[in-house]
């Protein structure tokens, strides 16, 4: 049995905590066992976190972009850099699996590879040389618009670029589609919590599953096309919040889209009466909205994203989701083309509704067994 230490943050009845990134090893905890993994979750830096075979470590825990305050309460202390860090938690137990949970495929912290088993990302660059490349905001995506339109002044990165002997050590994670979210459309608030306190208490996952949104696919629809962003009002990073401004002024010219502000569930609802729901990125490519719009069976048009590698992988364009180029010359197009034919609108909802069913399938089981065969080898 290899025992498995992972830090989880957040308090106890916190519904991100426990429905969020780490919910799939929660619901899976028997069937990993079984397969030899002993998976523990601490809430700080303990002995008997270190004196697990493997450790996983959240990036964002020791980062020097993470608050003192977060840091304190893992007893962390203030005054090091996160690489300082590393170091003295490698001197307890040197069987670190660092996991970024940054938001964009090109952030990295790749100067803690030589210190380190294996380097976990939600998402990579599929061209491992990418990352030997210097990119505009670290972000291809950020980088293109920069070029493109000229953003920003020019501004000097420190970037850690990738070096050959280190790429073994990269190993694909999941991303945030593996979370799920409490059925608001069917429940209320204080449901929400009593039924994750009652199984937090039992330590049933799966019965807590039972509780998170199910999958909706309402073929008569009410409304077109639905497209909700956070437009950031501040000039700041231009280049990464360009792809949704631009993505909202157009469509607004077209669909005159509303901009206020929707509760969780009018949200959700607007979405299941959608025919349609256009993507764009927020500080990193996949985004929660996505992975909404699938549940509540809407069809997806989002920016063209084969140059990522990903799971659960609902980016397969022409099957899974309809892209749009970076540079928006044929976002209308694609909006149309899927808007007038139904068949082809139906099937991208039944093809992506069954990828994400998939994730707590057998079928996901087997990808994060295989997933811990790789970090402890």
């Amino acid at each position: 049995m290899i025992k498995i230490g992972i830090i989880n943050k957040g308090p106890v009845l916190n519904w991100g905590k426990n429905f969020g990134y780490w919910f799939i090893l929660k619901y899976f905890r028997d069937e990993l066992k079984e397969a030899g993994y002993d998976i523990t979750f601490f809430d700080n830096f303990s002995k008997k976190f270190f004196d697990s075979d493997f450790i996983i470590i959240d990036s964002r825990l020791i980062t020097d972009t993470y608050s003192n305050k977060i840091k304190k309460r893992f007893g962390l202390g203030v005054n090091y850099d996160f690489l300082e860090y590393v170091l003295e938690i490698s001197k307890k137990n040197s069987n670190i699996v660092w996991l970024d949970l940054t938001d964009s495929s090109g952030t990295t912290s790749f100067e803690v590879l030589p210190y380190v088993k294996k380097y976990v990302k939600k998402q990579f660059y599929k061209d491992k040389n990418f990352y030997r490349k210097s990119f505009f905001r670290d972000r291809y995506y950020a980088d293109f618009y920069q070029k493109k339109f000229f953003l920003e002044k020019d501004i000097k990165f420190n970037v850690h670029t990738l070096l050959n002997e280190y790429d073994d050590k990269l190993i694909l994670g999941w991303n945030i589609g593996v979370g799920n979210f409490f059925d608001i459309i069917n429940s209320n608030i204080s449901n929400k919590y009593l039924s994750l306190f009652k199984s937090l208490v039992g330590n049933d996952f799966k019965k807590l599953y039972k509780n998170c949104l199910g999958f909706y696919f309402d073929k008569q629809k009410s409304h077109d096309v639905f497209c909700s962003f956070n437009l950031r009002k501040n000039e700041d990073k231009k280049s990464i919040h360009f792809q949704r401004k631009r993505v909202f002024s157009i469509l607004n010219e077209r669909y005159k889209l509303s901009s206020s502000r929707l509760n969780h569930k009018t949200y959700l609802n607007r979405l299941m009466q959608s025919k349609v729901s256009v993507g764009a990125f927020g500080w990193g490519e996949v985004c929660y909205r996505e992975f909404e719009a699938i549940k509540m069976g809407a069809a997806v048009v989002f920016p063209k994203v084969d140059y990522l590698e990903t799971w659960p992988n609902i980016y397969r364009d022409n099957f899974s989701y309809l892209s749009y180029e970076l540079d928006f010359s044929n976002l209308i197009e694609r909006i149309e083309m899927i808007l007038n034919d139904k068949d082809l609108r139906e099937n991208l909802v039944e093809n992506s509704q069954t990828i994400y069913k998939n994730v707590y399938s057998e079928k996901g089981l087997n990808y994060i067994i295989d997933f811990f065969k790789k970090i402890t080898s």
